[in-house]
């Protein structure tokens, strides 16, 4: 199966990450065995790093994706720990960006599929926020089945 990164890009203050940890909460709920957790900050607050097995394919999710973190000390963790399919946050230019297309993309050879989350930014609006990155989280875990089956 050929590697590939699903990124979530966008400027920086719109829901990646919210939309990231989405996918982590999806993959739980759905009963697939997490190999690796390490919340960044408080627990369901913070940032997440995690290693799911679905099917026998490791899946990398990195919900951080801020300029300044060190994004490709996580990416080396989830590249060395043999994910095939990594799903991470980043910013449309700059470091992140270059991190995935760059590290990834050209020294590790995942291709690189970019994606974007439902961006609502009306105020008072976080159960509908909440709704439209659960759709977007089945999204990802479709593209995921996909790259598995060998559809994608």
């Amino acid at each position: 199966m050929k590697k590939l990164v699903i990124a979530n890009r966008g400027a920086g203050g719109i829901g990646k990450s919210a939309s990231v940890k989405a996918v982590y909460y999806l993959l739980k709920n759905r009963g697939y065995h997490s190999i690796l957790e390490e919340w960044q900050y408080e627990a369901e607050t913070g940032d997440i790093k995690a290693i799911f097995d679905i099917r026998g394919v490791k899946v990398g999710i990195e919900s951080q994706g801020d300029p300044g973190y060190d994004m490709k000390e996580a990416m080396e963790e989830l590249v060395e720990a043999g994910c095939e399919i990594i799903v991470t946050a980043c910013r449309t230019k700059s470091d992140t960006y270059h991190k995935v297309t760059d590290y990834l993309g050209d020294e590790n050879g995942y291709d690189i599929l970019w994606a974007a989350h439902y961006v609502y930014l009306a105020p008072n609006a976080d159960d509908t926020r909440d709704l439209l990155n659960a759709r977007y989280a089945q999204q990802v875990l479709q593209l995921i089945e996909d790259r598995i089956a060998d559809k994608l």
